[in-house]
Parts: structure tokens; C-alpha cells; sequence
């Protein structure tokens, strides 16, 4: 089980003091909504557990406008069913799942999982067959791969949220560079020529080696824009190799050609993003919430000034990480036909559509994506579309948190100049082989 620690810092990955009335949440729901949590126990009730403002919120949580919120009670009408809420801070939501399936107790029908499902997977239902091919085949193939484990999906990503650059335009012009960098090269000269004292070239945060955003799963971003991945077919790990050395010695030659010096240290990405959305730093990879929020004169200081772009690509071209934020069904559902319904309720492109252009939380399906009025709203929703058909695979295991902190520690080492690439991705490799062993 992860610990609260950890959690906590996972939610940095995202959310850098993300205000909810920014996200349209009605927090004034939200005591009705949590005190209506043990209603998921009752045969009248189908229970959801979600995460809670700024992380991604469903409809009857976050405020998604009248026309969908309306289109959620006609639902539960139809179905003779009422939706019952426990929204938990993001932080709490693993704990809260491990004490639930641990206790043997009926709890909620469908849950919030982000990165999460091979650990649960026991407890989670297959839906390869129950989800219908109209949003499957709209979905991007990475999606359903980020949560499939031993050959089964197991949950449903509902928002679309993967790495990209994030650049400040007014810094490129000063440098006289025109457009982002397109490749490892062009990135190592860019960062380079934009570090003038003023600003550093790029800024991360590297201090802390856990999780999905962490120092471990950003040298997984570089390793399959090398060429190389973590396991082979045997599950075995296969990374100690030519690319996931090289990969290493990039995000090494990277920072010191003109990276923040305060990288190695910036536990999350709000530490990263602050220093970028103060006009400190002039790229910084980020999830897609953060072309809006740096476009909010109360939370940034380079309104207007901002670019979005996928990432420069290495030697096998550009790759990304999933965030792998979804819903699943657990197997104690009292009503698993009406929960999988409901799941394909929240992924209709009526629903997907008011999350973006009211949350501004991107949607998974494909056609709302490239909706107009969606491009015009996230003008960087372009971007995610043609990030999302490059590889972003995330690695999750039922170890995750394990092999994160093992492959992480070694990649901070060499980034602190402690120890060469080639040694810490030897290390990690023998680090990672006695987990694995140990893996059922």
C-alpha cells in the first residue's frame, strides 16, 4: 500500500494551488454530496468515488452547465436510480480504495483510479465487453492501453491528460528562436541559448524520485523517446541498454546546459510551475490544465506569453507519460451493468465536451478533442491530439511506487553528478530485478 506521504506527493503532478472557483466546482455542493457518500451502500444508490476539486471531477460535482447537468437527471430518471458522490481530496483516494477492498466491505460501485489498477486489479472487472465500440474506437489506442494489465482493461481514462512542452513565447522571440524545439538537439540548444541569468532554459521538478510525475516516470518519458522501454515480454526488466543510458545522460546534459539549478529540489510539479508561470523559465514539461491556468492573471505572470507543443523528439521520436485517470468497477457492485452505464454516461461527448469547455480538464474521445469550439476554448487540445498518437506508456505496475523510488534515486544521483549514467541505470536495473521477483 502507498503511503499518505506519497500520495500527497503525486497530487503535485498536476495541481499547483489550483483555485475550484476556477474550475466551475460548486463547493457549495459539495457538504450534500459528502455526507451523501454512505448512500452508496444502499440498494437505491449507485456509489461513486471521485477525487475532489482541482483534480478532475464528474458531472453533479464540478458545475458542467445547465444542459448537462439536466441531461445527469434525466439519467438517474431513467435509470430509477440516484448517483451518490464521496469526493475525497486526491491525496486520500488510494488509501481510502486499499481500506475498503482490505476490510472485505461493500463500498463504492465505481471508482476513481489514476495509475492504480494493476495494484487493484483483484478487485476491479474486466470491461473489454461491456464498454461499446461507438467510444472505444473514439478513444486514442494509448488510453485503453494505460489501463489494461495482464491482457484485460480494467478501467475507462476520461480525461486527457499527458506531458507536452509548454514554452514562453515572449523568451523565444527575445533569444530570436522561432517555434519549439523540434528534436533532443535543437532542445539542448534552445535550453542554452535561452539561460541569460534572467530566466533558466528549462525548469522540472527532479526532487522527488515517486510516482507518475516523478524523477523515475520523467526518465521513462526520455527512455521511449530513445528507443528503449522497461520490461520485456518475460516482465523482466530490459531498461539497462544503450537507450535508456542515453536517455539518462540527455536529461544530464539537458540540465546543465541551462536547466533551473532548483530542478533537483522541486518536489512537485507546482514548485516547477510556479517558477515557469512566474516568467523564471522558459520551458517546463506540464499537463494539459496548465495552458489554461497560466492564461489567469491571478495565478500567472505570462498571460498571452505561452506556447504548447508535444515533445521534442529523440532518436526513435517524440513519447509521453499518461496521467491515467479513470473509472472503474469494482467487483463487490451491487448493479455492475448500471455502473458501466453510467461510466459511458460521463464519456459521451455531450458530457466530454461540458468537462473541457467548463473544467477545462480535456476529454479522451478523439472527435470532441478536434471539436472546433473545444480547439477555440484549449487552444492546446491540438497539441494533446497529436501527442496522444506517439507512445506515452506510464510502466505502471502493482509496484509502482517501488520501482519509481528505486529507478528515481539513481536518476537524481547522476543528475546531481554523484554517479555516471551508465552506473545509475545499472543500479536501478539490479534494484528493479529483485522487486520484480518479488512480483506475483
Amino acid at each position: 500500500m502507498k503511503s499518505s506521504s506519497v500520495s500527497q506527493k503525486q497530487l503535485s503532478r498536476r495541481s499547483f494551488g489550483l483555485g475550484a472557483i476556477g474550475l466551475g466546482v460548486g463547493f457549495a455542493a459539495l457538504p450534500t454530496l459528502l455526507s451523501a457518500c454512505s448512500k452508496g451502500d444502499d440498494a437505491g444508490a449507485l456509489g461513486v468515488l471521485a477525487p475532489a476539486a482541482p483534480d478532475p471531477t464528474p458531472v453533479g460535482v464540478a458545475k458542467f452547465g445547465s444542459a448537462a447537468e439536466d441531461s445527469f437527471k434525466k439519467w438517474q430518471t431513467d435509470h430509477q436510480i440516484e448517483v451518490a458522490y464521496e469526493t475525497l481530496p486526491w491525496q486520500q483516494l488510494h488509501d481510502r480504495i486499499a481500506t475498503t477492498f482490505a476490510s472485505g466491505s461493500t463500498g463504492p460501485d465505481v471508482l476513481y483510479m489514476c495509475g492504480w489498477i494493476p495494484e487493484f486489479n483483484d478487485h476491479i472487472i474486466k470491461l473489454d465487453d461491456v464498454m461499446p465500440a461507438s467510444i472505444t474506437s473514439d478513444m486514442p489506442k494509448s488510453a485503453i492501453e494505460s489501463t489494461t494489465w495482464k491482457g484485460e482493461n480494467k478501467g475507462m481514462i476520461f480525461t486527457n491528460s499527458v506531458l507536452s512542452l509548454y514554452y514562453n513565447t515572449e523568451h523565444f522571440a527575445e533569444a530570436g528562436l522561432t517555434g519549439p524545439p523540434q528534436n533532443w538537439q535543437q532542445f539542448k540548444e534552445y535550453t542554452a541559448a535561452l539561460n541569460n541569468g534572467k530566466h533558466s532554459g528549462f525548469v522540472l521538478n527532479y526532487g522527488d524520485p515517486v510516482g507518475i510525475g516523478g524523477t523515475a516516470s520523467y526518465w521513462m518519458a526520455f527512455l521511449q523517446q530513445a528507443g528503449g522501454t522497461m520490461y520485456g515480454p518475460d516482465g523482466m526488466p530490459v531498461f539497462n541498454s544503450p537507450e535508456g543510458v542515453d536517455a539518462l545522460q540527455f536529461m544530464i546534459d539537458l540540465q546543465k546546459a541551462g536547466g533551473d539549478p532548483g530542478s533537483i529540489s522541486y518536489v512537485g510539479i507546482n514548485d516547477a510551475a510556479g517558477v515557469f508561470l512566474a516568467g523564471k523559465a522558459s520551458m517546463m514539461f506540464n499537463w494539459p490544465l496548465t495552458y489554461n491556468q497560466a492564461q489567469k492573471a491571478d495565478q500567472s505572470s505570462i498571460v498571452g506569453k505561452v506556447g504548447a507543443a508535444v515533445l521534442p523528439a529523440g532518436p526513435a521520436g517524440t513519447a509521453t507519460l499518461d496521467g491515467a485517470d479513470a473509472w472503474t468497477i469494482a467487483t463487490t457492485a451491487k448493479n455492475q451493468d448500471l455502473a458501466a452505464q453510467l461510466i459511458q454516461f460521463y464519456l459521451s461527448p455531450e458530457q466530454q465536451k461540458a468537462q473541457v469547455l467548463q473544467t477545462g480538464w480535456l476529454p479522451i474521445l478523439n472527435s470532441v478533442l478536434a471539436d472546433p469550439e473545444v480547439e477555440k476554448a484549449s487552444p492546446n487540445a491540438s497539441v494533446i491530439l497529436e501527442q496522444r498518437k506517439h507512445p506515452c506508456n506510464s510502466f505502471i505496475t502493482p509496484d509502482y511506487t517501488q520501482v519509481t523510488q528505486a529507478i528515481g534515486s539513481e536518476v537524481q544521483a547522476a543528475l546531481q553528478g554523484n554517479k555516471t549514467a551508465a552506473q545509475a541505470i545499472s543500479d536501478s536495473d539490479k534494484s528493479v530485478r529483485a522487486i520484480v521477483a518479488t512480483r506475483s
